[in-house]
């Protein structure tokens, strides 16, 4: 995706920090995901939900995928009658579904294509480097050690290190601020990354072939600032910048 490369650096001003999202831009975390949802799904005795439907629902944090998954559908129990109902059972279930995602969360879930060297790259040109992701800290955490990340990333904000997660700009702001940083790059793969980065007023680079729900890339909007077809590409987009 060369050409794409060369349109959209004149784009993207120099960084002294990039931020990287985790699921779907870094790691390929369904197979971990899925397997915990179902677990949960069936000791509340729920139907259980098939790996692209999850798939789908990733995105927006775990309590989110949860009422998702227990209700079947993107909307959760929105529009339900009893929906006040239904959302406290989901907010119950919570406790449950960290404790196995936890326990399970490094099993299956591998680097994607491009990840450990552009976390390298980046940590190499004496850039700060953060992972700003909307999944809970705790397995993120987990994740980054397991993968021997913990060298390259200064910063990690989980989605419930602050009151707000992507794509509110705040976890972007939060990273920068930890980093002592002032010109940053957020690198995500979805509509909650490029919106976070445009309201934080940074430029967005987007990865194919993540979690947007579904959703081509192309039809972001707002449109990010750069897309590439995996973190293969990120270390000469990055050099095309300096």
């Amino acid at each position: 995706m060369d050409n794409d490369l060369t349109l959209s650096t004149s784009k993207l001003s120099t960084p002294d920090a990039v931020l990287f999202d985790l699921d779907g831009t870094l790691v390929d975390s369904v197979e971990d995901i899925f397997v915990a949802t179902n677990a949960l799904l069936a000791e509340l005795g729920l139907k259980t939900r098939t790996r692209d439907e999850i798939a789908m629902w990733i995105g927006n944090g775990a309590r989110t995928l949860v009422e998702r998954s227990m209700a079947g559908r993107f909307d959760g129990f929105a529009g339900a009658a009893d929906a006040r109902t239904r959302q406290a059972e989901a907010d119950a279930a919570m406790p449950r579904f960290r404790a196995i995602y936890q326990d399970i969360c490094i099993d299956h879930t591998l680097p994607l294509v491009g990840a450990h060297e552009s976390l390298s790259y980046a940590h190499s040109c004496g850039l700060g480097v953060a992972i700003v992701t909307n999944k809970p800290l705790a397995p993120t955490e987990r994740i980054i050690d397991a993968l021997g990340w913990r060298a390259f990333v200064s910063v990690v904000i989980g989605g419930d290190s602050l009151a707000v997660r992507k794509p509110d700009p705040a976890p972007l702001f939060e990273a920068m601020r930890r980093l002592d940083a002032r010109h940053g790059w957020m690198v995500g793969d979805s509509a909650n990354d490029v919106g976070a980065a445009r309201a934080a007023n940074m430029p967005s680079i987007v990865v194919r072939g993540g979690y947007n729900h579904g959703n081509s890339v192309e039809s972001l909007d707002p449109a990010p600032d750069a897309i590439i077809d995996s973190l293969a590409e990120f270390p000469a987009l990055l050099r095309r910048a300096r």
